[in-house]
């Protein structure tokens, strides 16, 4: 791993003391009896910890601190290495809370040191990171223009010491912030000065870096016309700058082959002998027995299945175990009465009925998770809101979207059904537009705003080189890298994504889906030889090729499926085809316990009922002889068939070698799209 390098923030708010209503000073840090590490009658403790410089958690927060503070104000000289702060900035003291209860030990780390005392402290590094930001680049350093949730709460506030008001200050102060409302949004202040010290990495940078700055298309007064004369002006012809990350777990998402899959996202999994659909419940990263030099993705999933039944967690030890939703079709229904029927739901079927072979004979958790993918694939959620601007242009803006069966963030890709059927768009803002007059979030309207790429190839020739790609996502760029790599020595070209369009609106019909990297999915979904012949012929294709979209499996007459239902919450897309009380973690923006795995690495599913058929097909995909459909015992010992429910339907929901490589085909003599 490369070294890291150090940060220096010379500039910090942070306070050792502060002053209480009680108009006493108090430590700026947990209290004597929360630093009472004793344990109580019952021999439980709960007690905070101060973590010394060099401790594994402190130097993980400053890890995961300089890592965000150099995507937001480093420039070319920076990337491609790793940086850590050289210390939290002064006075801020890292402390951690243990709970201990019959053994059973969780800890979790606060930051305290905010001015505003020991109650207003922060949780992770996600949280303090923009505070941080504003201490590295805010030439005045005034807090009004800090965004952090303690600056800048949603209710603001204005603070100021109590030995220090004056009887005419607050309506000044207020009489400001409303002038401040109706100017011109004041030019930003990151990346003028920053106070933040950067060392040099060799001799010939002995002066630093040089904090890269958007281009200067147009005169500052721009941003201060009327929205009916700025949109004359045309369409920009400039990309969007990537805005920060704005929480941990987005972070992670953006970073290239770390996590294939997210909490929340509907995902098949293999059962051991066969595939089945579940939800992400949680991840984590654990060392590569096989390559000790990096980490392999660890998931707890939970199967789906009908309402009456839910089979236990299942640990998935690696990614080989998951496909993507939209990798593969769904079959059609085991039951003969579902399979024939129309216009049924998860909702709607009688799983009753189902059990005790109303529909005929077939596997009723296979169906009820047929059926509730289906569910999860037609809704929609957003999440993290952002602003809320209702009142003076009726929007809102959240920070992600649950579409269909995937997690998506702001500042990564999407795959479009509009253009050439490959283009892209870098998700800048993800918009909730209410009815004029109307407060109601049933009858909105869900706009994505962002820049539309183009995939570009380029025959190699001496002073030809693609466009600068330093604005777009991480993942995009390294999986270009990676293709190009092999593309170059085999047939010469490379490859790039080209602005199309830049700050486009579509609606959530426009979208297919999350857009994946060749250089990750394809060697799971092609298998590792085939990808390796691919890479040395330099044929490495667009892994959107091999994907379905949103919507395709609720197709009618070839139509896909339009906007679908809106729902609260991602546990209410899923209902009750998961248990009551399942929690899908927030991973590293939730609370620690969230994060612990079962230490049951395998687990079985109970037997089937009487009236459920346990249909086992072997990984190779061949059917037991004779194939005359499922078979189980019938009265006096004997045999019989299963009525209606034939070989390919199962093969289909279960094949793995053939799912590879025949779901296209299928999917396009069902009638669906790319």
């Amino acid at each position: 791993m490369a070294p890291y390098l150090p940060l220096y923030i010379t500039r910090s708010d942070g306070k050792l003391e502060t002053l209480a209503k009680s108009r006493k000073r108090e430590p700026n840090a947990p209290t004597a009896d929360q630093l009472d590490n004793r344990p109580d009658t019952k021999g439980h403790s709960d007690y905070f910890k101060e973590l010394e410089l060099g401790d594994a958690k402190e130097v993980d927060w400053r890890r995961k601190l300089g890592g965000m503070l150099i995507r937001e104000i480093g420039g070319p000289e920076t990337s491609g290495s790793n940086y850590i702060l050289a210390a939290l900035p002064e006075n801020y003291r890292l402390y951690e809370r243990v709970k201990s209860v019959a053994g059973a030990e969780v800890t979790d780390a606060y930051l305290y040191g905010h001015p505003q005392g020991r109650k207003k402290r922060f949780r992770s590094p996600g949280d303090f990171f923009p505070h941080l930001l504003w201490l590295a680049t805010d030439e005045n350093g005034d807090p009004d223009n800090c965004s952090c949730k303690l600056c800048a709460p949603d209710d603001i506030q204005v603070f100021k010491e109590p030995d220090r008001v004056k009887p005419s200050e607050p309506l000044k102060k207020e009489q400001t912030s409303i002038k401040k409302e109706t100017m011109p949004p004041k030019p930003s202040t990151i990346g003028t000065r920053p106070m933040v010290i950067v060392p040099p990495r060799s001799a010939s940078q002995d002066k630093g870096i040089s904090v890269t700055k958007p281009p200067a298309s147009k005169p500052p007064i721009s941003t201060a016309l009327p929205p009916a004369v700025a949109r004359q002006a045309g369409p920009p012809t400039t990309p969007t700058l990537l805005a920060p990350a704005k929480c941990f777990e987005q972070d992670e998402d953006s970073q290239w082959a770390k996590y294939l899959f997210r909490q929340g996202e509907l995902a098949w999994f293999n059962r051991g002998n066969a595939w089945g659909l579940s939800v992400i419940l949680k991840r984590t990263l654990v060392r590569d027995l096989q390559n000790p030099n990096r980490d392999r993705a660890k998931y707890l999933v939970q199967p789906l299945s009908h309402p009456l039944h839910h089979p236990p967690a299942k640990i998935i030890e690696s990614e080989d175990g998951l496909r993507p939703w939209l990798a593969w079709s769904p079959p059609a229904p085991t039951h003969p009465g579902l399979a024939s029927a129309s216009g049924l739901t998860y909702s709607t079927i009688d799983w009753k009925g189902v059990s005790s072979g109303r529909y005929g004979q077939g596997d009723a958790e296979v169906d009820g998770s047929i059926f509730a993918a289906k569910a999860v694939d037609n809704s929609f959620s957003l999440f993290l809101p952002l602003a809320n601007n209702t009142v003076t242009t009726g929007e809102r803006t959240y920070n992600g979207i649950y579409l269909g069966g995937e997690k998506i963030w702001i500042g990564e890709p999407v795959r479009l059904r509009v253009g050439s059927g490959q283009d892209i768009m870098v998700i800048h803002s993800i918009i909730e537009r209410l009815k004029p007059g109307s407060t109601s979030t049933s009858s909105a309207t869900i706009l994505l705003g962002g820049d539309i790429y183009k995939f570009s190839t380029l025959s190699l020739q001496p002073g030809v080189e693609p466009p600068d790609t330093r604005h777009l996502p991480l993942r995009l760029r390294q999986d270009m890298e990676f293709r190009n790599r092999a593309t170059i020595p085999a047939k010469r070209t490379m490859s790039f994504w080209k602005l199309a369009q830049a700050q486009a609106r579509l609606t959530i019909t426009d979208l297919k889906g999350r857009w994946y990297e060749s250089s990750v999915l394809l060697p799971i979904l092609k298998g590792a030889e085939p990808f390796s012949q691919d890479l040395t012929r330099g044929e490495i294709g667009d892994a959107g090729a091999w994907m379905n979209a949103r919507g395709d499996c609720n197709a009618v007459n070839g139509v896909a499926a339009k906007v679908g239902t809106r729902v609260v919450d991602r546990l209410e897309a899923f209902g009750k085809s998961i248990p009551p009380g399942t929690k899908i973690s927030k991973g590293l923006d939730g609370p620690p316990e969230d994060q612990v795995f079962p230490k049951e690495n395998v687990v079985v599913p109970p037997p089937p009922s009487q009236a459920q058929v346990q249909v086992q097909i072997p990984m190779n995909g061949s059917m037991p002889m004779p194939m005359e459909g499922v078979q189980e015992e019938g009265a006096g010992g004997g045999k019989k068939g299963v009525e209606g429910v034939s070989d390919g339907d199962i093969e289909q929901f279960m094949d793995l070698d053939r799912m590879e490589e025949g779901y296209v085909q299928q999917f396009h003599e069902a009638g669906g799209q790319f």
